[in-house]
């Protein structure tokens, strides 16, 4: 191993990106949403979050210059696999030389929308990672609807993202996000990050999530996906008007439901809407 590879665990994260020049191409740095946590503390702050590892392996989504990874490795075993998946091939000859100096380490060079992780491990799952913004809730969703053998997800997204996951009933920010998410994870929002300890800095506050899966097995999970979609796209509407005209005897289901009729969706708990879809999904629509 040359010293000039050996030295780049030593760099800072800001080095690293000025050193291989990372952000010098800015529309493809724009397109990837690159925006890199680099302060050191926090990083390890958000990897401990995630501990104990135990007999998991632990899959990192956009690992750039790979700060988070290098803390993920600090408190992993040889036992703990760590896939880094990222979307920007051309951070390739940064990767290489962290990856010679692990041998749990493995890079995977695609867009982490069309990977199944599950097709990566048998054993239960971790995820750790600063979520690009601009895909951080659909690579979200994705994993709540497949979200076997998930240990837990230790997850940084746009403040306002997070908070839309955490959000209880009665709030403007309660909706489909809160929904799903609350119905399958216990869900804690840890701690905020200002937008000056990312390089460049973003416009926007950052928070960091913990989700972790609850023992539930929900079989109707598209038919809620389904109500739930329609009804906070018309969430200042009452839920009986939203759904009178799709679903026959819908006074009698709200009934047996215990939800008001003149309630709007943001004041229906997840488990009211859990047990409405169920309902609804034995009836089916009006064609």
């Amino acid at each position: 191993m040359s010293e000039q590879e050996d030295n780049d665990l030593n760099l800072t994260i800001k080095q690293v990106i000025d050193k291989y020049d990372l952000l010098g191409n800015k529309s493809r740095a724009k397109a990837f949403g690159q925006h890199f946590l680099c302060d050191l503390s926090l990083l390890r702050k958000i990897a401990l979050c995630a501990a104990p590892y135990d007999d998991c392996d632990i899959i990192e989504i956009g690992p750039g210059p790979c700060g988070l990874t290098r803390a993920i490795l600090e408190l992993s075993k040889e036992n703990n696999k760590v896939y880094c998946i990222e979307k920007d091939k051309n951070l390739e000859n940064v990767h290489k030389n962290i990856v010679r100096n692990y041998n749990n380490l493995v890079f995977i060079y695609a867009d982490a929308l069309l990977i199944n992780i599950h097709e990566l491990t048998k054993k239960d799952i971790i995820i750790i990672s600063n979520l690009p913004y601009n895909v951080s809730t659909q690579l979200l969703v994705n994993w709540l609807l497949n979200i076997k053998n998930m240990k837990k997800m230790i997850l940084t997204f746009q403040k306002e993202v997070a908070q839309r996951i955490c959000a209880p009933i009665n709030t403007k920010l309660y909706g489909r996000l809160s929904i799903i998410s609350q119905l399958l994870c216990h869900t804690e929002k840890l701690f905020d990050i200002s937008n000056k300890a990312f390089y460049p800095p973003p416009k926007v506050l950052s928070s960091v999530v913990k989700l972790t899966p609850l023992n539930v097995n929900i079989t109707n999970i598209n038919e809620l996906e389904k109500l739930i979609a329609i009804c906070f796209q018309q969430r200042r509407k009452t839920i009986f008007s939203i759904l009178k005209s799709k679903y026959e005897n819908i006074e009698e289901i709200l009934r047996k439901c215990n939800i008001d009729k003149l309630s709007r969706p943001e004041n229906i708990s997840p488990g009211a809407f859990l047990e409405l879809a169920i309902h609804l999904g034995s009836r089916g629509a009006r064609v």
